[in-house]
């Protein structure tokens, strides 16, 4: 698979999202709610955490559900910036923005999406209790029970969950 494109949904992609009409493998589910038309293969092997990344995407694109998309040319080095000194420096990943939207509402659906995902039918113990969370306090609470069944069930991207997670989560305040 050529690693110079990026995968984003087609109108097929982000039906099956909302309607779960296909029945995806909840492998492949999580990647396809991963694809925003702006990750590279790389970024999403690396989010997911699975170099294999590139079997989903590729079954993911016979399915009609994601599309390639050419990767944008690098930017050129700014007007003020010499260009021998931008192509020196190593790039680094730009830092996340802080205006990301943050709620209560986001946070807990994401968290009951990722462990519907993630626990396959270990989630129906914390569904409940994530669903009732109303408050920051109670759905940290919950997020604490669902990493002891994450970590029984032997789910290896926990982290990466408590990241996107907690990037949602409302401040205290």
């Amino acid at each position: 698979m050529q690693k110079d494109w990026i995968p984003g949904k087609t109108a097929a992609g982000v039906e099956e999202i909302a309607t779960r009409g296909r029945r995806l493998p909840p492998r492949l589910r999580t990647l396809l709610i991963l694809v925003d038309g702006r990750r590279t293969l790389g970024q999403l092997a690396e989010l997911v955490a699975d170099p294999a990344v590139g079997e989903g995407l590729v079954e993911l694109l016979e399915r009609g559900l994601i599309t390639p998309r050419p990767v944008p040319p690098p930017h050129p080095p700014h007007a003020s910036e010499p260009a021998s000194r931008a192509s020196l420096e190593p790039k680094t990943r730009p830092a996340a923005p802080t205006d990301r939207r943050r709620s209560l509402a986001l946070a807990r659906f994401y968290l009951l999406d990722a462990m519907e995902q993630s626990l396959r039918t270990k989630d129906v113990a914390i569904r409940e209790q994530l669903r009732q969370a109303t408050t920051r306090d109670e759905l940290l609470q919950a997020f604490a029970r669902c990493r002891v069944i994450a970590a029984e069930v032997g789910v290896a991207h926990v982290t990466t969950i408590e990241t996107r997670f907690m990037d949602m989560l409302p401040e205290e305040g």
